[in-house]
């Protein structure tokens, strides 16, 4: 199925269910209602806020659908900022900050301003030239002799300047849009010469421009498209086309299917209360959103909600604890081949993931995954068990999106590589290797800051162990007989002989020469070697004898499974396997150590 298509039926879902507005119409946030009488008369400019978290917002309305706006003047269909409906906007400093007066906004007109509300009036007299009904008249009238002066000399509230607002009309409870004639010149919009739709298949009015989809990440606030083309010669009518067909006639989309997906999708983006969507999230640069397919909708949303908790795992607090050690529990029943005792569990359920980032005022479509819950679950247990690490590097289970700061200048989202979020999510979920340039990218991080921690080990040993379809180990494992492996267990302890002779450093050998011997070897290590002598010399001739044959003891053993003639150089991939020895063997020590003390103090 197409992703357009998939689309399309998910909107058909929502709008059975309720969850959806109607054809035509599309979910806004309105800050304001404007009530007139039948004479065309003012009766006041209401706010209409509501509480959001700790924020008071516009409250969400189903209106007549927006239109497709850029840098020109186009109005909304009896609904608009007030700008175009009033056309009074809050006055700005020269800095572009609204002016203040007692701590609210004062209103003004610029001359955009103007225009957009000439804009409105005259769009309304021509849509609404003929009309009999009583509220849509009223309208009229009030379009022909509102000024925007209107607004001060009324005392209208400053808390719906620049707000969307709609019409009412007085003693009445629904608003103008909702009226049945409203409805009807909306659907006259829709009719014209019909075109074979390449998304349902039928012959319909086709859309000349595609709607708007907002909340991507990076995209332009007002919306980008989906599906747009370039801007070639212009056709005898003015018209923008590409390849001498006009606008949406290169690919022909119905009305009604362009309306479907557009809503669809920017519902799935939608922010809903102070956090986002449940079915979207970021990784990296791409936004991912996700939605389940089945006969019943609250099915899909039992679905969605198992889907959240795989790509977002809970957090490591007391209150999501009981979540993190079930989903821990599933993962681990799906990794043995069990089906886990969910009942929100159906392997069998349609689920769709699109991945899609910023490009101008397009969007572009980083990866798109049809799939069953079945196929996800699994990939996502596969992928937790490639991260699986002893010590553990984090307390919760990873989320892809968290691996992805481990790549980052400063650990800072905006620095993380492009184009690695949306293949690192397409290899999770669709269990196909990991990116290189995700390895690339942690072993040049660590290489630059020098910082070794149980997540970039982790990432070294996923990708080792999928790519190259290797075993490699949860643990330290004194058998392996890799020689990076054995080199990065080596490096944690020379490091450990420099940390016990010169106790209190701030630096230590890690910080100056990790990079280099995990790169070189064969150039670094001997310097390591004759420094290491020269500790292990000093340890023994003070009291901490028991810990000089204590390293010389792991010196042994590790170069015991290395040739004399170390590596000139290492690939990536074994850069990536002497982060791990070196995480295994410094943070397994530990207990080594507790040993090792233990034994001391039976010796004295």
């Amino acid at each position: 199925m197409t992703i357009l298509s998939a689309l399309a039926g998910l909107y058909e879902r929502m709008a059975q269910a309720g969850d959806a507005p109607r054809r035509g119409y599309s979910t806004e946030r309105i800050g304001g209602e404007v009530v007139i009488d039948r004479d065309g008369n003012l009766v006041a400019i209401n706010p209409k806020l509501v509480a959001e978290g700790k924020r008071t917002v516009a409250a969400p309305l189903a209106v007549p659908a927006a239109v497709k706006r850029s840098s020109g003047i186009a109005p909304n269909f009896l609904w608009d900022k007030t700008a175009y409906v009033l056309g009074v906007t809050a006055q700005k400093d020269e800095k572009g900050k609204p002016v203040l007066a007692d701590g609210r906004p004062v209103a003004a007109q610029e001359r955009r301003t103007a225009d957009e509300h000439a804009a409105f009036v005259a769009l309304h007299r021509e849509r609404l030239a003929g009309t009999e009904d009583p509220g849509l008249l009223a309208l009229l009238r009030f379009l022909d002799r509102w000024t925007w002066e209107d607004f001060a000399a009324r005392a209208c509230s400053p808390e719906v300047l620049d707000q969307n607002v709609v019409f009412r009309l007085d003693g009445e409870g629904g608003y103008l849009h909702d009226r049945p004639a409203a409805a009807q010149l909306l659907a006259g919009e829709s009719a014209g010469e019909g075109v074979l739709c390449l998304v349902t298949g039928e012959r319909a009015p086709a859309a000349r421009l595609h709607p708007s989809i907002k909340g991507v990440m990076g995209a332009q606030s007002s919306g980008a498209s989906l599906v747009s083309f370039n801007i070639g010669s212009k056709d005898i009518r003015g018209a923008s086309s590409s390849y001498g067909k006009i606008q949406g006639d290169n690919a022909p989309t119905s009305e009604a299917a362009a309306f479907a997906y557009g809503t669809a999708l920017n519902a799935l983006l939608a922010r809903s209360g102070p956090g986002p969507s449940r079915r979207a999230l970021r990784i990296g640069d791409t936004t991912v959103v996700f939605w389940a397919e089945t006969p019943d909708r609250s099915h899909d949303e039992e679905a969605e909600d198992w889907m959240a908790g795989l790509l977002d795992p809970p957090d490591d607090s007391e209150s999501e604890a009981d979540a993190t050690l079930k989903l821990r529990a599933t993962l681990e029943a799906v990794a043995r081949g069990q089906k886990p005792d969910d009942p929100r569990f159906h392997p069998d359920t349609r689920v769709y993931v699109l991945g899609l980032a910023p490009n101008a005022a397009r969007l572009s479509v980083r990866f798109w995954l049809p799939g069953t819950l079945g196929d996800f679950t699994r990939n996502l247990a596969r992928f937790h068990e490639d991260m699986r690490l002893d010590p553990t590097a984090w307390k919760r289970l990873p989320a892809a999106w968290a691996l992805l700061y481990e790549t980052a200048l400063q650990r800072k989202a905006e620095n993380i590589p492009p184009l690695l979020g949306g293949e690192l999510m397409r290899a999770v979920l669709d269990g196909t290797p990991y990116p290189r340039m995700l390895l690339s990218s942690v072993i040049g991080r660590i290489r630059a800051d020098g910082i070794v921690n149980g997540a970039r080990a982790a990432i070294c040993k996923a990708y080792i162990q999928r790519n190259l379809k290797e075993e490699f180990p949860v643990s330290l494992d004194p058998d392996n007989t890799e020689p990076a492996y054995r080199l990065g267990r080596m490096f944690a302890v020379l490091e450990g002989i420099q940390q016990a002779a010169l106790p209190g450093l701030n630096a230590t050998i890690r910080d100056r020469y990790f990079a280099a011997a995990s790169a070189t070897p064969a150039r670094v290590f001997p310097l390591l070697f004759k420094t290491a002598t020269h500790h292990l010399s000093n340890l023994r001739k003070g009291d901490k004898d028991w810990l000089g044959r204590y390293f010389d003891d792991q010196m042994g053993k590790i170069w015991a499974g290395l040739s004399s003639d170390l590596p000139a150089s290492l690939t990536l991939e074994d850069q990536g396997r002497f982060v791990a020895g070196y995480y295994h063997q410094k943070f397994t020590k530990k207990a080594a150590a507790e040993a090792v003390e233990t034994t001391a103090g039976d010796m004295e």
